[in-house]
């Protein structure tokens, strides 16, 4: 069981920034934990972003771009040997596929150079995903920020093939506070064809006891939002919305859980909101669609429920 949040202290956020490449010749900024920490800055929690630039002219614009929207980099580290981290994005079957290079700068991220910083802060979760431990220097980072500060856990699961290494993922699991897991990555996970929302529980139930997780949020697309915790289900039904692009709409749902947990929302809040968000996301272009007035808009509307 996690310890409770310090409601004033600040969110780590831990991984990659990528810019997504597409087809038609679109380059946008992404990278799951950019845009977590991206919509965190935007809701007004101030988090932590530990990454690692290049050096290169895609690293000078992710810095630019993060410090005009208020982000702060003392946690960002440059590198002067690999580039800014790219993926290449394939829109199949209304779906993304995602092809991503090795060695990029995000693979090397620095552990000495994050204590010096985290010592100092009063700091609330680290969030981090699965596909910034693919390399053995950025999981050995994230290792010891755990062991050093012990702060509570939110684990992302992003399966990337072929980054997908089965031990990293068991560990994940193990050091979890909170799971966000999409219903296909669930699906995998338990080596199971979920077809019902029934199904999803009983894998979710599976998965909780045995890592001893606190709350596992599951996406599920069109068919909304899940969370399996002790006190049971609650479950977010599908907006009606002009998908445009899903790239983002998880990472979207993530930052809206711990506004959630930092706020001290309840279940119903947290998965309603998050799956509110998430959809408003698949509306446009890129996993940070929206300007800060709209950020607003949801705390205003959100603190009125």
């Amino acid at each position: 069981m996690p310890k409770s949040i310090d409601q004033s202290a600040r969110p780590v956020i831990f991984g990659e920034v990528l810019f997504d490449h597409y087809p038609d010749g679109k380059r946008l900024l992404g990278g799951a934990p950019f845009n977590v920490a991206w919509h965190l800055q935007g809701f007004g929690l101030r988090p932590v972003f530990v990454t690692r630039l290049g050096q290169d002219s895609e690293g000078e614009l992710a810095l630019t771009a993060m410090i005009r929207w208020g982000l702060d980099t003392c946690a960002v580290q440059i590198d002067h040997q690999h580039q800014t981290g790219s993926v290449i994005v394939n829109p199949q079957d209304g779906d993304n596929q995602f092809e991503i290079p090795a060695k990029q700068a995000w693979d090397f991220i620095s552990g000495a150079l994050v204590m010096e910083w985290l010592k100092h802060l009063p700091c609330s979760l680290i969030y981090a995903g699965s596909l910034a431990q693919r390399s053995p220097v950025s999981h050995k980072t994230l290792q010891e920020i755990m062991l050093r500060t012990q702060l509570p856990i939110f684990i992302d699961i992003n399966l990337r093939r072929p980054w997908v290494e089965n031990s990293i993922i068991e560990q994940c699991l193990d050091v979890a506070h909170w799971l966000k897991v999409s219903d296909e990555e669930m699906a995998t996970l338990v080596r199971e064809t979920l077809n019902s929302s029934e199904k999803i529980q009983q894998a979710a139930i599976e998965l909780k006891t045995k890592h001893d997780i606190n709350d596992v949020y599951i996406s599920c697309g069109e068919q909304g939002a899940i969370l399996v915790n002790d006190t049971g289900m609650k479950q977010a039904n599908a907006k009606s919305i002009n998908v445009m692009d899903t790239v983002g709409a998880g990472d979207a749902f993530s930052a809206v859980v711990i506004l959630g947990l930092q706020h001290g929302w309840s279940d119903f809040q947290i998965i309603n909101n998050a799956n509110e968000f998430a959809s408003r996301i698949c509306e446009g272009y890129g996993g940070t669609p929206i300007k800060q007035g709209e950020y607003d808009q949801y705390l205003a509307k959100w603190s009125q429920a």
